[in-house]
Protein backbone atom coordinates (compact mmCIF):
# COMPACT_ATOMS: atom_id res chain seq x y z
CA UNK A 1 0.00 0.00 0.00
CA UNK A 2 1.41 3.73 -1.28
CA UNK A 3 1.12 6.29 1.93
CA UNK A 4 0.01 9.54 1.05
CA UNK A 5 2.39 12.41 1.44
CA UNK A 6 1.70 14.85 4.61
CA UNK A 7 3.04 18.05 5.55
CA UNK A 8 3.77 19.04 8.79
CA UNK A 9 1.47 20.06 11.20
CA UNK A 10 1.05 23.36 13.32
CA UNK A 11 0.21 24.17 15.98
CA UNK A 12 -1.09 27.44 17.87
CA UNK A 13 -0.96 28.40 21.35
CA UNK A 14 -2.80 31.43 22.11
CA UNK A 15 -2.17 33.09 25.55
CA UNK A 16 -3.03 35.85 27.85
CA UNK A 17 0.37 37.50 27.92
CA UNK A 18 0.25 39.03 24.33
CA UNK A 19 -0.42 38.23 20.94
CA UNK A 20 -0.10 34.59 19.70
CA UNK A 21 2.31 34.07 17.10
CA UNK A 22 2.20 31.01 14.54
CA UNK A 23 5.00 29.10 14.35
CA UNK A 24 7.21 28.23 10.42
CA UNK A 25 5.51 25.85 8.64
CA UNK A 26 7.34 24.53 5.59
CA UNK A 27 7.10 25.00 1.95
CA UNK A 28 3.85 23.80 0.82
CA UNK A 29 3.56 20.66 -1.37
CA UNK A 30 2.54 21.25 -4.84
CA UNK A 31 -0.18 18.35 -6.59
CA UNK A 32 -1.93 18.50 -9.91
CA UNK A 33 -5.48 17.51 -9.89
CA UNK A 34 -8.04 17.62 -13.13
CA UNK A 35 -10.78 19.57 -10.92
CA UNK A 36 -11.01 21.63 -7.95
CA UNK A 37 -13.98 22.30 -6.04
CA UNK A 38 -15.09 26.22 -4.87
CA UNK A 39 -14.22 27.01 -0.99
CA UNK A 40 -17.89 28.20 -1.10
CA UNK A 41 -19.83 24.60 -2.67
CA UNK A 42 -20.98 22.97 0.22
CA UNK A 43 -21.75 19.95 -2.27
CA UNK A 44 -17.86 19.61 -2.68
CA UNK A 45 -17.32 18.34 0.66
CA UNK A 46 -17.09 14.50 1.91
CA UNK A 47 -19.25 15.15 4.83
CA UNK A 48 -19.14 10.66 5.50
CA UNK A 49 -15.14 10.84 5.23
CA UNK A 50 -15.05 13.97 7.73
CA UNK A 51 -17.26 12.13 10.38
CA UNK A 52 -15.41 8.82 9.27
CA UNK A 53 -11.89 10.48 10.25
CA UNK A 54 -13.47 11.80 13.53
CA UNK A 55 -14.77 9.05 14.73
CA UNK A 56 -11.62 7.07 13.63
CA UNK A 57 -10.10 10.15 15.56
CA UNK A 58 -11.91 9.94 18.97
CA UNK A 59 -11.92 5.95 18.97
CA UNK A 60 -7.78 5.90 19.39
CA UNK A 61 -8.41 9.16 21.97
CA UNK A 62 -10.85 7.02 23.34
CA UNK A 63 -8.44 4.00 23.95
CA UNK A 64 -5.67 6.02 25.10
CA UNK A 65 -8.00 7.35 28.02
CA UNK A 66 -8.27 11.04 26.34
CA UNK A 67 -11.86 13.49 26.44
CA UNK A 68 -13.72 12.93 22.83
CA UNK A 69 -13.17 16.16 20.72
CA UNK A 70 -16.81 17.34 20.19
CA UNK A 71 -17.46 18.67 16.69
CA UNK A 72 -17.68 22.02 16.52
CA UNK A 73 -20.00 23.83 13.67
CA UNK A 74 -17.48 26.94 13.50
CA UNK A 75 -14.16 24.74 13.85
CA UNK A 76 -15.82 22.30 10.52
CA UNK A 77 -16.54 25.82 8.03
CA UNK A 78 -13.10 26.67 8.83
CA UNK A 79 -11.76 23.09 8.09
CA UNK A 80 -14.07 22.72 5.20
CA UNK A 81 -12.90 26.01 3.78
CA UNK A 82 -9.33 25.51 3.99
CA UNK A 83 -9.56 22.07 2.37
CA UNK A 84 -11.36 23.02 -0.17
CA UNK A 85 -8.52 26.14 -0.85
CA UNK A 86 -5.99 23.67 -0.77
CA UNK A 87 -7.57 21.43 -3.42
CA UNK A 88 -8.25 24.66 -5.47
CA UNK A 89 -4.70 25.77 -5.38
CA UNK A 90 -3.26 22.31 -5.11
CA UNK A 91 -1.27 22.49 -2.41
CA UNK A 92 -0.89 21.43 0.85
CA UNK A 93 -0.44 24.46 3.52
CA UNK A 94 -1.29 25.56 6.51
CA UNK A 95 -1.92 29.16 5.55
CA UNK A 96 -2.67 29.33 1.60
CA UNK A 97 -1.89 32.26 -0.91
CA UNK A 98 -4.31 35.26 0.35
CA UNK A 99 -5.43 33.30 3.34
CA UNK A 100 -5.30 34.61 7.05
CA UNK A 101 -3.16 32.18 9.27
CA UNK A 102 -5.02 29.86 11.43
CA UNK A 103 -5.84 32.02 14.49
CA UNK A 104 -7.68 34.60 11.88
CA UNK A 105 -9.48 31.81 10.47
CA UNK A 106 -10.90 30.17 12.89
CA UNK A 107 -11.95 33.30 14.61
CA UNK A 108 -13.75 34.38 12.01
CA UNK A 109 -16.13 31.09 11.57
CA UNK A 110 -16.60 29.98 15.23
CA UNK A 111 -17.60 31.65 18.58
CA UNK A 112 -15.45 29.58 20.88
CA UNK A 113 -12.98 31.16 23.10
CA UNK A 114 -10.27 29.13 22.46
CA UNK A 115 -6.59 29.11 24.34
CA UNK A 116 -5.44 27.06 22.09
CA UNK A 117 -5.34 25.36 18.33
CA UNK A 118 -3.90 23.11 15.98
CA UNK A 119 -4.17 22.09 12.57
CA UNK A 120 -2.98 18.85 10.54
CA UNK A 121 -3.38 18.85 6.52
CA UNK A 122 -3.30 15.87 4.44
CA UNK A 123 -4.35 14.17 1.10
CA UNK A 124 -4.94 10.86 0.49
CA UNK A 125 -6.55 8.42 -1.84
CA UNK A 126 -8.81 7.21 1.04
CA UNK A 127 -9.78 7.57 5.32
CA UNK A 128 -8.19 5.06 6.02
CA UNK A 129 -4.94 5.99 4.31
CA UNK A 130 -5.40 9.76 5.80
CA UNK A 131 -5.72 8.20 9.48
CA UNK A 132 -3.26 6.04 8.81
CA UNK A 133 -0.58 8.39 7.44
CA UNK A 134 -1.62 10.69 10.07
CA UNK A 135 -1.27 8.45 12.98
CA UNK A 136 2.47 7.39 11.89
CA UNK A 137 3.90 11.13 11.52
CA UNK A 138 4.90 12.15 15.03
CA UNK A 139 3.47 15.24 15.00
CA UNK A 140 0.45 14.55 13.37
CA UNK A 141 -0.38 12.10 15.82
CA UNK A 142 0.61 14.68 18.74
CA UNK A 143 -2.21 16.77 17.52
CA UNK A 144 -4.81 14.20 17.04
CA UNK A 145 -3.91 12.69 20.72
CA UNK A 146 -3.43 15.85 22.49
CA UNK A 147 -5.21 16.01 26.16
CA UNK A 148 -5.30 19.71 25.92
CA UNK A 149 -8.21 19.86 22.94
CA UNK A 150 -11.88 19.08 23.38
CA UNK A 151 -13.42 20.41 20.15
CA UNK A 152 -12.64 19.50 16.36
CA UNK A 153 -13.50 20.51 12.60
CA UNK A 154 -12.63 18.38 10.36
CA UNK A 155 -12.82 19.10 6.48
CA UNK A 156 -12.75 17.15 3.51
CA UNK A 157 -12.99 18.10 -0.36
CA UNK A 158 -12.83 14.85 -2.73
CA UNK A 159 -11.15 15.57 -6.00
CA UNK A 160 -11.45 12.79 -8.06
CA UNK A 161 -10.17 9.76 -5.96
CA UNK A 162 -7.99 12.36 -4.04
CA UNK A 163 -9.01 13.66 -0.38
CA UNK A 164 -7.95 17.17 0.34
CA UNK A 165 -8.14 16.67 4.52
CA UNK A 166 -8.29 19.32 7.05
CA UNK A 167 -8.21 18.59 10.61
CA UNK A 168 -8.91 22.08 13.07
CA UNK A 169 -8.67 21.15 16.59
CA UNK A 170 -9.18 23.92 19.91
CA UNK A 171 -9.56 23.81 23.66
CA UNK A 172 -12.77 25.60 24.28
CA UNK A 173 -12.58 28.07 27.53
CA UNK A 174 -16.22 28.53 29.35
CA UNK A 175 -17.68 31.87 28.26
CA UNK A 176 -18.49 34.11 30.64
CA UNK A 177 -20.45 37.42 31.17
CA UNK A 178 -19.02 40.28 32.46
CA UNK A 179 -20.59 39.55 35.80
CA UNK A 180 -19.74 36.06 35.75
CA UNK A 181 -16.49 36.83 34.79
CA UNK A 182 -15.97 39.60 37.94
CA UNK A 183 -17.29 36.85 39.84
CA UNK A 184 -14.25 34.79 39.08
CA UNK A 185 -11.78 37.10 39.96
CA UNK A 186 -13.26 37.82 43.34
CA UNK A 187 -13.62 34.48 44.22
CA UNK A 188 -9.92 34.11 43.39
CA UNK A 189 -8.94 37.20 45.34
CA UNK A 190 -11.10 35.54 48.35
CA UNK A 191 -8.96 32.44 48.23
CA UNK A 192 -5.83 34.26 48.34
CA UNK A 193 -6.91 36.21 51.36
CA UNK A 194 -8.04 33.19 53.15
CA UNK A 195 -4.68 31.25 52.59
CA UNK A 196 -2.97 34.47 53.88
CA UNK A 197 -5.19 34.72 56.77
CA UNK A 198 -6.05 38.22 56.11
CA UNK A 199 -9.25 39.93 56.35
CA UNK A 200 -11.49 39.09 53.13
CA UNK A 201 -12.08 42.40 51.02
CA UNK A 202 -15.10 44.41 50.26
CA UNK A 203 -16.15 44.26 46.32
CA UNK A 204 -17.84 47.60 45.63
CA UNK A 205 -19.25 48.39 42.08
CA UNK A 206 -17.37 50.56 40.12
CA UNK A 207 -18.81 51.87 36.58
CA UNK A 208 -14.98 53.67 36.18
CA UNK A 209 -13.38 50.54 36.60
CA UNK A 210 -15.74 48.65 34.20
CA UNK A 211 -15.40 51.43 31.70
CA UNK A 212 -11.75 50.85 32.13
CA UNK A 213 -11.80 47.15 30.77
CA UNK A 214 -14.12 48.22 28.10
CA UNK A 215 -11.97 51.09 26.90
CA UNK A 216 -8.93 49.21 26.64
CA UNK A 217 -10.67 46.23 24.66
CA UNK A 218 -12.03 48.90 22.19
CA UNK A 219 -8.27 50.35 21.72
CA UNK A 220 -6.70 46.84 21.71
CA UNK A 221 -4.11 48.18 24.42
CA UNK A 222 -3.54 48.79 28.30
CA UNK A 223 -2.42 52.00 28.12
CA UNK A 224 -5.70 53.73 28.20
CA UNK A 225 -6.46 56.18 31.57
CA UNK A 226 -6.99 54.38 34.85
CA UNK A 227 -9.18 54.48 37.61
CA UNK A 228 -8.18 56.54 40.83
CA UNK A 229 -7.06 53.62 43.43
CA UNK A 230 -4.42 53.01 45.60
CA UNK A 231 -3.42 49.73 43.26
CA UNK A 232 -4.84 49.86 39.91
CA UNK A 233 -3.64 46.27 37.56
CA UNK A 234 -4.45 46.27 33.87
CA UNK A 235 -3.77 43.01 32.23
CA UNK A 236 -5.62 40.73 29.44
CA UNK A 237 -6.51 36.88 30.14
CA UNK A 238 -8.21 33.86 29.04
CA UNK A 239 -8.72 32.38 32.19
CA UNK A 240 -10.38 35.47 34.98
CA UNK A 241 -10.11 33.11 37.54
CA UNK A 242 -6.20 33.39 37.17
CA UNK A 243 -4.55 36.80 38.02
CA UNK A 244 -0.81 37.73 37.31
CA UNK A 245 1.69 38.02 39.74
CA UNK A 246 0.89 42.08 39.49
CA UNK A 247 -2.80 41.65 40.91
CA UNK A 248 -0.99 39.08 43.68
CA UNK A 249 0.65 41.77 44.91
CA UNK A 250 -1.44 43.89 45.61
CA UNK A 251 -4.18 41.45 47.16
CA UNK A 252 -1.54 40.78 49.52
CA UNK A 253 -1.09 44.21 50.90
CA UNK A 254 -2.89 43.95 54.78
CA UNK A 255 -3.87 47.31 54.57
CA UNK A 256 -6.19 47.10 51.41
CA UNK A 257 -9.96 46.93 52.22
CA UNK A 258 -11.97 47.14 48.92
CA UNK A 259 -11.66 46.47 45.83
CA UNK A 260 -13.43 46.85 42.29
CA UNK A 261 -13.16 44.81 39.10
CA UNK A 262 -14.19 45.13 35.86
CA UNK A 263 -14.00 42.96 32.76
CA UNK A 264 -14.88 42.77 28.84
CA UNK A 265 -13.99 40.07 26.55
CA UNK A 266 -13.42 41.29 23.16
CA UNK A 267 -11.80 39.99 19.74
CA UNK A 268 -9.24 42.35 18.64
CA UNK A 269 -6.48 42.44 15.87
CA UNK A 270 -3.87 41.48 19.03
CA UNK A 271 -6.22 38.62 20.50
CA UNK A 272 -7.87 37.21 17.12
CA UNK A 273 -9.66 34.22 19.48
CA UNK A 274 -10.86 36.54 22.05
CA UNK A 275 -9.35 37.60 25.61
CA UNK A 276 -10.91 39.35 29.07
CA UNK A 277 -9.64 43.04 29.45
CA UNK A 278 -9.30 43.27 33.05
CA UNK A 279 -9.07 46.11 35.43
CA UNK A 280 -8.68 45.82 39.34
CA UNK A 281 -8.33 48.58 41.66
CA UNK A 282 -7.61 48.16 45.01
CA UNK A 283 -8.33 50.95 48.08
Amino acid sequence: MVRAPIVWLAIVLMGGNGPATDPKTPAPKVLSASAHPSPNDSSSYDSDAERELLDLTNLVRSQAGLTLLKPDEGLTQAARLHAAGMAVQRQLSHQLSGEPALQQRLASTSTLHLDQAGENVAYAGSVEQAQESLMHSPPHRENLLNPGFNVAGFGVVRVGGLLYVAQDFGHSLPAYSPHQAGGAVSGSIAHMRQNANLPQLQWMDSDATQESACAMAKKDSLNTPVPHARYVVRYTTEQPESLPSAAIKAVDDRSVRTFSVGTCYARTSSYPNGVYWVTLALQ
